[in-house]
């Protein structure tokens, strides 16, 4: 599979779909919410439904777990990407996020807040892992679901996957 975005210039994202974003209102929270353009291609046959797992495992670093930042399950096999900030519409069935995490600056923010895209957010520049998955099966997961539940049907219906990298500058940088 080819897996691209538009979003991406010259390896990094554009600062919109992250904590730099000029729209001070699409931070909610303290989460980026405005989510980015995705395009894929080449789905190989067979494909049942696609799934989107964007992972920063930098984070480990910073606050010692990898960062869950969206999980986008059930996406039709026909459908060729994502639009600019599709995940704001609320069509998508979207998973938790690390934002979810009940201790220290993460306690306080609703469950609610913590579903859907919650975009790049770094004190220094990080690496993200956008992951699009081509399954035989349709997971079938309801809003709110937990990655552990995506990895699992990942494990025994994954076709193909593609790995999509870029990376944000930081916040402090």
């Amino acid at each position: 599979m080819k897996f691209t975005s538009p979003a991406i210039v010259n390896g990094f994202l554009k600062d919109e779909y992250g904590i730099n974003t000029p729209e001070k209102d699409r931070i909610v929270w303290g989460i980026p919410k405005r989510s980015l353009p995705l395009e894929w291609s080449e789905v190989p046959e067979g494909t049942e439904s696609l799934a989107i797992i964007c992972m920063d495992y930098m984070n480990a670093e910073d606050e010692g777990v990898p960062w869950v930042h969206w999980l986008v399950s059930d996406i039709p096999a026909d459908r060729t990407g994502l639009e600019d900030d599709e995940a704001a519409a609320g069509n998508l069935i979207e998973g938790m996020t690390s934002w979810a995490l009940p201790y220290g600056p993460y306690e306080e923010i609703p469950d609610e807040a913590a579903i859907g895209y919650g975009g790049p957010a770094p004190g220094r520049t990080h690496e993200y892992e956008f992951e699009l998955y081509a399954f035989d099966a349709k997971p079938q997961l309801e809003r709110g679901f937990y990655i552990n539940a995506l990895r699992k049907f990942a494990e025994e219906h994954t076709i193909e996957k593609a790995v999509l990298k870029v990376n944000y500058r930081g916040s402090e940088e």
